[in-house]
């Protein structure tokens, strides 16, 4: 029988740490989602402010963010 089913640990023998092995995580979350997240928070601070320098900022944080999350790229293990 080596092609037999595995059966599924029930979740009171499962340890917190089962979950997390293997996972792949995507470029859009680990980089693209704080990146846009960054260039709200400059893009409010070159509202209050006005200076040229956090307007360029916050525009390219948005921009290589929303193109990070685009990208669909997956970081593998």
């Amino acid at each position: 029988m080596a092609n037999a089913p595995r059966r599924r640990k029930q979740s009171w023998m499962r340890s917190q740490s089962d979950g997390f092995r293997h996972r792949r995580v995507g470029v859009a979350v680990a980089f693209g989602l704080p990146l846009m997240g960054m260039g709200v928070f400059v893009l409010f601070a070159a509202l209050s402010d006005g200076t040229t320098f956090l307007w360029i900022l916050a525009v390219a944080l948005l921009v290589v963010g929303l193109v990070t999350a685009a990208s669909g790229r997956v970081i593998s293990n």
